[in-house]
């Protein structure tokens, strides 16, 4: 495990640890409502880190490669799909069974979740599924009329009524979520042998879907299934392929790589605003923080060593940051709430680099919108415990560590309520990245606890300094 070196404080784009799982990691890494990272490697293997590197558990259930993102739902389940043709269900705190579910192929995209807790799925077995939180089968449709792998991870509508995915053949689905029938069918222009959808889609705030296309275009789509633009407009197709997903900020702007080697930005209406090399992207989707910056991860080099890079840019297309490492990589990053992010690579390593923000709470700015990966965009709204408490190290049993905050150790309650050994409760009203302001019943005072001052906190009534307590 390697680490920043001590004394160094971290810019953007600085390496705080990396940990080494031994086998590739394709997918990208999900983190949970206690800062948990939760990934799988092509040992057929699930990991779970803390926000500190340290190991929390390792599934070993799977019998084959394990390609796809995890998801974690609101309930604390982890599901992730295998080449092993089954969908697992894995207890979050300790990374035991619950259940699984065969298919008639394997699982290479990941699930989606619905407000209901529904599981959504697809498979190389050319069906689509959907399962209760308990892994009993809801309904299983065929959605074309001939067989086609399905690939893309779903998503669903801001409704939850709506499951939308592609498949290989090029047809993008939309779905009731109820029943599995299909509401419409769009179908990519095949203008040569590549047409296939192999990423997820993205949603805008009006319900537009925007989806790219092995063939080169990147399509938005109304919620009717009629199509709205097309990127590049004319009839060449202007990129390589977009076998990732596109993500979208808050004002609309879309932003996606292909394997042409270039990040594109797009506007609201499919006009184009930049675009940067970044080196071959395959399926790595671009990630969004909320100071407008994108981050994504390109090939940088195919001779030995071979090397990829990480790169931010921002919202004019300027270049802020790069970190390269060796390997190549297909994860798409993660943003928590401290700005830190994540991403895997085919050399085995889990990286963790600090960042500038964290998420938007708007748009859709990652693969599967939120840090959860369940997409779902309401997703990106839910306060969790990393959210109140960023700065968090470790969680056990539903408790986490804060270095600095007197002893440490919080739990949540009903949040932004939560408890805390030295403070008791809390009423957490602004995280931040230098302090935490909170209300305390106890002194019926509002605080502050900066992370400069371990175990201080200040009066901001009084405006008075509170010593830490003293503990055996």
């Amino acid at each position: 495990m390697a680490f920043l070196p001590a004394g160094l404080s971290a810019g953007p784009g600085d390496l705080l640890w990396s940990v080494n799982a031994g086998a590739v990691i394709f997918g990208a890494p999900a983190v949970g409502p206690a800062g948990e990272v939760v990934f799988a490697a092509e040992d057929a293997r699930v990991y779970c880190h803390n926000p500190d590197g340290s190991l929390r558990w390792v599934f070993t259930g799977a019998t084959d490669w394990i390609d796809a993102a995890p998801t974690i739902a609101p309930d604390g389940t982890v599901y992730v799909g295998s080449w092993d043709n089954f969908l697992y269900a894995l207890e979050l705190e300790t990374g035991a069974l619950k259940w699984q579910f065969e298919t008639g192929n394997m699982v290479l995209g990941s699930a989606a979740v619905g407000p209901d807790g529904r599981v959504y799925f697809g498979s190389d077995d050319g069906m689509f599924y959907c399962l209760r939180p308990d892994g009993s089968l809801v309904w299983a449709v065929e959605p074309g009329t001939q067989y086609s792998p399905i690939h893309s991870s779903p998503v669903l509508s801001h409704a939850g009524d709506t499951v939308y995915f592609g498949n290989e053949d090029g047809e993008f689905y939309a779905l009731d979520t109820a029943t599995g029938s299909r509401r419409w069918v769009f179908n990519v222009n095949p203008l040569s042998t590549r047409y296939a959808i192999t990423g997820a889609a993205a949603l805008a705030a009006d319900g537009t879907i925007v989806f790219g296309s092995n063939n080169g275009y990147l399509y938005a789509l109304r919620p009717t299934g009629v199509m709205d633009w097309r990127f590049p407009p004319g009839l060449d197709a202007g990129t390589e392929g977009i076998r990732s997903a596109p993500v979208l900020g808050p004002d609309g702007t879309v932003y996606f790589a292909a394997q042409d080697g270039y990040l594109y930005a797009v506007d609201a209406l499919g006009f184009q605003l930049w675009e940067a090399f970044v080196g071959d992207v395959f399926y790595c989707t671009p990630a969004l923080d909320a100071a407008g910056n994108v981050i994504v991860i390109g090939y940088a080099g195919h001779i030995s060593p071979k090397l990829s890079h990480a790169l931010a840019f921002d919202p004019a297309g300027n270049l802020l940051w790069q970190f390269v490492f060796q390997g190549y990589n297909d994860s798409s990053p993660n943003i928590v709430p401290d700005g830190s992010i994540y991403f895997g690579s085919h050399a085995g390593l889990l990286y963790k680099l600090a960042g500038a923000a964290p998420l938007p709470a708007a748009g859709w700015p990652r693969f599967q919108a939120a840090r959860r990966q369940s997409g779902l965009a309401a997703d990106l709204a839910r306060t969790e415990l990393v959210d109140l408490l960023p700065w968090l190290t470790v969680s056990r049993a539903g408790w986490v560590h804060v270095p600095w905050l007197g002893r440490g150790w919080a739990t949540g309650l009903q949040l932004p309520w939560t408890w805390h050994l030295d403070h008791g409760f809390m009423h957490i009203v602004r995280p931040g990245m230098e302090a935490l302001t909170f209300f305390s019943p106890a002194r019926e005072a509002w605080l502050a606890a900066p992370a400069a001052a371990q175990g201080w906190t200040y009066d901001l009534g009084t405006r008075t300094w509170l010593a830490p307590a003293r503990h055996p």
